[in-house]
């Protein structure tokens, strides 16, 4: 008898001590589409060319040498309109959120990136800027990029930077 009640106190104990779990929920959202849009680029790049921007320019105005690029979307195929936008990514020049320039060049100055309204698209941020292209057609997103010193201490030299951007749609 002693014996068949150690095993029933056993067995409670084992049951009140075992951990219990919690079930959370997960949700996965998503749309399927009749086609996305294709980037209109020479090998995948597009090349925004700064060319020579005066450094006192830089420092007096905290942003110069605004130079204009364009995004082209080929949405040929799509079947429907489709409403999109652009979010750039690379290394931010801290938290201004500009991109940053290669090191070993001039410091203290990133490029910072405009859409065509004039709004500051900063990297890794949703898009300021959405277009909406006809079905089966293209269409393209306005940028202008500058070079930008916040603190005014833009020093000489290279300036180069790269990023990368993804075509996003609402």
């Amino acid at each position: 008898m002693l014996n068949k009640m150690n095993v029933a106190i056993i067995s409670l104990l084992a049951a009140t001590a075992a951990p219990s779990a919690m079930a959370e929920k997960l949700e996965i959202t998503g749309e399927l589409m009749t086609s996305t849009c294709a980037v209109d680029s020479t090998g995948g790049t597009i090349t925004v060319a700064m060319g020579q921007v005066d450094l006192k320019s830089v420092n007096a105005n905290t942003r110069a040498g605004q130079k204009n690029f364009s995004i082209g979307l080929d949405c040929s195929g799509s079947g429907s309109s489709q409403e999109v936008g652009v979010r750039f990514g690379g290394t931010p020049h801290g938290s201004t959120g500009n991109l940053g320039v290669a090191p070993g060049g001039a410091q203290n100055v990133g490029v910072a990136l405009y859409d065509a309204a004039g709004a500051h698209q900063k990297i890794g941020e949703d898009p300021t800027q959405w277009v909406v292209i006809p079905a089966d057609g293209k269409g393209q997103l306005d940028y202008s990029a500058w070079y930008a010193s916040p603190g005014q201490d833009a020093t000489a030299g290279k300036a180069d930077a790269s990023g990368d951007f993804v075509v996003l749609y609402k």
